[in-house]
């Protein structure tokens, strides 16, 4: 894809937060580089694209961009609030070091409206915010636990009694998926690279994800495709070749099979 990867934060910088630039802008979609970014709006308006989910910008608005996720803006008023950029080492021993930083399934939805929480989302970034300017002993791990704080905030929003820690065996499937889902759309190729059985790992998928290990590769295609197909501007053909399809009719019969409209029609719909 042709996105650019951009880093704001230095070598050894793990962690930092700044207020949001206050400016009527529309970016060109871009990512991170490997790292966690929170934004927190308390006034704006607009839009703001995140994969292919575009979401309404407007007063305490909470966004994650995930490593590997791709967004823009496209802003109508000035917007005022924080930006919080954090890598996966400032978690280390952290509670949500490793279910946060999974890229798929992602463990919390991109967007959320705080509207009637605000008074507590305000304080928690201010008190961030607070903590790092001071920068005092022991700063960081209140900001940390600041971060558990908004997180568990946020499950109660999506109405989940914990974020969901998924078995070995299905991390190093999410993980290998990651790398190989171009190549390899089997469930068996997976189940023998993780030395088990299909039976086994679609037990493991429907017990801990209510569907199975196809589903799972299926879904990540879907996710994939439709990402290609906003930001790229390769051709459907070169875009099959790219997905580990034999051509584009496979690519459009899948892509139909799980969205319902045509690769091409979808890409028409979004631009």
């Amino acid at each position: 894809m042709e996105v650019p990867i951009k880093n704001k934060l230095n070598a050894k910088e793990l962690f930092r937060i700044k207020r949001m630039k206050e400016e009527i802008k529309t970016t060109n979609p871009h990512g991170h580089k490997e790292y966690l970014e929170i934004i927190y709006l308390e006034q704006g308006a607009g839009f703001h694209q995140i994969d292919f989910n575009r979401f309404p910008v407007k007063p305490y608005s909470l966004y994650l961009i995930m490593p590997g996720q791709i967004h823009s803006w496209e802003l109508t008023e000035i917007p005022k609030g924080f930006v919080a950029m954090i890598q996966k080492d400032f978690l280390l021993d952290h509670p949500l070091y490793h279910d946060l930083f999974q890229t798929f399934p992602l463990p919390f939805p991109s967007g959320f409206n705080l509207e009637g929480k605000s008074e507590v989302f305000s304080g928690i970034f201010n008190s961030i915010e607070s903590e790092y300017l001071k920068g005092e002993s022991n700063y960081q791990a209140v900001i940390q636990t600041y971060l558990l704080l908004i997180f568990n905030l946020l499950k109660r929003e999506i109405k989940a009694e914990q974020t969901l820690s998924f078995p070995v065996l299905l991390k190093t499937f999410f993980t290998l998926l990651d790398s190989e889902y171009r190549a390899n759309h089997e469930a068996k190729f997976y189940a023998e690279a993780l030395n088990t059985t299909p039976k086994t790992l679609n037990t493991a998928c429907k017990r801990f994800l209510g569907t199975t290990a196809s589903a799972v590769i299926n879904e990540k295609l879907t996710a994939e495709s439709k990402k290609l197909l906003l930001y790229s501007q390769k051709n459907l053909t070169e875009l099959a070749f790219e997905l580990g399809f034999a051509d584009a009719s496979h690519f459009n019969k899948f892509f139909k099979r799980q969205t319902g409209v045509l690769p091409g029609i979808y890409r028409k719909g979004i631009s």
